[in-house]
Order: structure tokens, then C-alpha cells, then sequence
């Protein structure tokens, strides 16, 4: 039976029950505020199996990016199914759904047009200011969008990306912002209820923990159906040698050495390691490319459209939600056949790397 669902509703119904029929998993249902695109209660849902009082912890969350759901869901509800062994003193928890607003409504962000992974930084401190985005908000987020505008827009990326250098295009397109409400890769104006739910669940049931690997499901970027790894980790990190024994080739982001060289922040990754204090964390991305980049952009664009200037129930806005799925969910058998055989290895080279006797002390080194 495929591992893949319809909708957010049929994803959750699938995998709680897969996890009552496996037996040995707790379940904890944290309400979301608003409702479903069916009109029924959202929720995030946290499932744990093994020891509560387990020293090592595999976490593996999907949907913080909601229409990304699709694919982390089925990754998960492969996982439940699969019922691995668990090394000694070792837990498993998954977190499903961090963004159920998003995965039920086919958004990318949440229900204030929040990017989940732009929203973990300090408000308190003052959001930061990207000025290379708001020069080309207009741009990535028109009033506006008459047939040709795609094109339109990526013809003036490319020939600003000829003008510029990397650095600036990056923090631009994809570095977050939050002065926009109604723009792209919108951080936020304070903590957003998956934040908050989040680090209040991290605190009850991670803190304290001697080393937790978290792995956050994600698509719509690089190859096509292939499963990158994706970490932040400077040379010097125990967990940038110890995880590439694990799992071979990663992508691994060197830690910014300013505010200047930081590209995107907020991320929730980040926010796991800087919360759990006295926790080892080895935080990571497995991320599942789709299509080109410019065509999950372009959907990207067009979504944010739509909701802002658009009819969602037209006929256009049924094409618009239709692309959009396509660009974080293909339909194809042989990606999504790629995308399960993937989180098997890294799910399995996970729990085998939690299993070594000297894990802590090869982590502090």
C-alpha cells in the first residue's frame, strides 16, 4: 500500500492509525488554533516510541513548510510501519504536521503568510533588516499577474543574478524578510503558534537528554528526486566529521561568521541547538529536490498571489494550488518510490549511529 496521502486529513488519520496498530508508540495531539481547509480541527502531532526516560533520541519532523507535508508524512508513516529495532536507551519522536494551517490550506507558510523557517530568531533583539529583498519586493510579490508574468520575473532574476554577486541574490530571493507581510520568505513579527508549540514541546520532552540527532523533512529543492542531507557546521564541530561517517556526502554550510555573511536565518534547526543548552544536538535536513528552481519559485510566487489578490475558489486558483502541489509533491511513482527507498537509509544510518557505545564522547570532542 502506497505510503503516499490525498490530503492533510487522510496523512494524519493514516499515520496515527498505523502507529495504534504498531503498538508501543504514545501519541500527544497539540491543537492549532484554526481550522482546516475541510473545516475541521488542525493539529500537530507528536508520537514517541521507546524509554521516556531514553538518553538518545532520533527526532524526525515534516511539514514545517505545510504543502511539503505531503512528502515528509509518507517518509514518516514509512518509518512507523517499517518498526525498526532501537538501540539501548535510545527514543524515537515524531512531529507531524508543524505546520498543519499550511499543509491543509497548500501553503508553504502558515495562516499569517509566516516561512516557519525564517521565524526562529530573537524578535526581542529586533528582527533583522534585508534590504536586498525590499528592493525586489515589488517584484517577487506583484498586485498583478497577467499571463507572461513568470517569465516576466525571472528573465529580471536572471539578469540581476548577472549583476550581482551571489551573496546579495541569495539573502534577496531566499534570505527572509520581515518588513513584507504580504511578501515571499515573510519571517514573522513575533514567535508563530508552530514556534511556540514547538520549543514548549522541545523543552518537556528533549531537555535533559544526553544526545538528541533531529532530521527535518523538507522538498522542492536540488535534484530531482534525490535526498540531500543538509547541515549548518563549522570544521571544527564533532558532528560535521561523526554524521559523514554516518550517512557519506552531505551538504554542509560553514556557521556565518557575522550577521554580514548570514544568508538565511531563523531557522528551526538552529533553534533546537541554541534552546536544548547542555544537549548535544546534531541537527540536519533531509531535503528532496522536485523540479527546477525557477518552477518551484514561480509557484511559490504565484501562490502568494493568489492569496493576496486572487480568487482561490476560481478556476485559476485551482491551477495555481495544482502547480504549487506539483512543485513539493510530484505525482511521478519513480520520485516518490526514490524519495521512500531514501528515508529508509538515512532513518536506518541514523539509529545505527545513535546505537555506538562512545557516541558522547565522540560528540564532545
Amino acid at each position: 500500500m502506497t505510503c503516499y496521502s490525498q490530503d492533510y486529513r487522510e496523512a494524519r488519520n493514516r499515520l496515527l492509525a498505523a502507529a495504534d496498530a504498531a503498538g508501543g508508540w504514545t501519541h500527544e495531539a497539540l491543537d492549532h488554533p484554526q481550522a482546516g481547509a475541510d473545516g475541521a480541527p488542525l493539529y500537530m502531532d507528536v508520537l514517541w516510541r521507546g524509554p521516556q526516560d531514553a538518553g538518545r533520541v532520533l527526532t524526525i519532523s515534516s511539514g514545517v513548510h505545510g504543502v511539503e507535508g505531503f512528502c515528509g508524512s509518507a517518509l514518516q508513516l514509512q518509518f512507523v510501519q517499517d518498526a525498526p529495532d532501537l538501540p539501548p536507551d535510545t527514543a524515537l519522536m515524531l512531529v507531524h504536521a508543524v505546520n498543519p494551517y499550511g499543509f491543509s490550506h497548500l501553503r508553504r507558510v502558515n495562516e499569517d503568510n509566516v516561512d516557519l523557517n525564517r521565524n526562529f530568531i530573537d524578535f526581542a533583539a529586533g528582527a533583522p533588516a534585508n534590504e536586498a529583498y525590499a528592493a525586489i519586493d515589488a517584484l517577487l510579490n506583484p498586485e498583478e499577474l497577467p499571463d507572461g508574468a513568470l517569465a516576466a520575473i525571472a528573465a529580471e532574476l536572471d539578469r540581476m543574478r548577472a549583476q550581482s554577486d551571489y551573496l546579495t541574490m541569495m539573502k534577496a530571493v531566499s534570505g527572509g524578510q520581515y518588513a513584507f507581510p504580504r511578501g515571499v520568505q515573510y519571517g514573522g513579527a513575533g514567535p508563530s503558534w508552530s514556534r511556540r508549540a514547538v520549543e514548549e514541546l522541545w523543552a518537556r520532552r528533549l531537555a535533559g537528554r544526553r544526545v538528541v540527532v533531529q532530521i527535518d523533512l523538507h522538498s522542492g529543492l536540488g535534484e530531482s528526486g534525490v535526498g540531500m542531507l543538509m547541515m549548518a557546521a563549522g570544521d571544527d564541530e564533532p558532528h560535521k566529521a561523526l554524521t559523514a561517517q554516518w550517512f557519506g556526502p552531505m551538504f554542509v554550510t560553514p556557521r556565518p561568521r557575522s550577521a554580514a555573511d548570514t544568508i538565511l536565518g531563523g531557522y528551526m534547526n538552529g533553534a533546537m541547538e541554541t534552546q536544548l543548552a547542555g544537549v548535544r544536538v546534531v541537527p540536519m535536513t533531509l531535503e528532496y529536490g522536485t523540479e527546477p528552481g525557477e518552477a518551484v519559485l514561480g509557484a511559490m510566487i504565484e501562490d502568494n498571489w493568489l492569496v493576496h489578490h486572487g480568487d482561490l475558489a476560481g478556476e485559476r486558483g485551482r491551477a495555481i494550488k495544482a502547480r504549487l502541489l506539483a512543485a513539493f509533491y510530484p505525482a511521478d511513482p519513480a520520485w516518490r518510490e526514490a524519495v521512500l527507498a531514501r528515508g529508509r537509509q538515512v532513518f536506518a544510518q541514523a539509529l545505527s549511529g545513535l546505537a555506538a557505545p562512545d557516541l558522547e564522547e565522540r560528540l564532545t570532542r
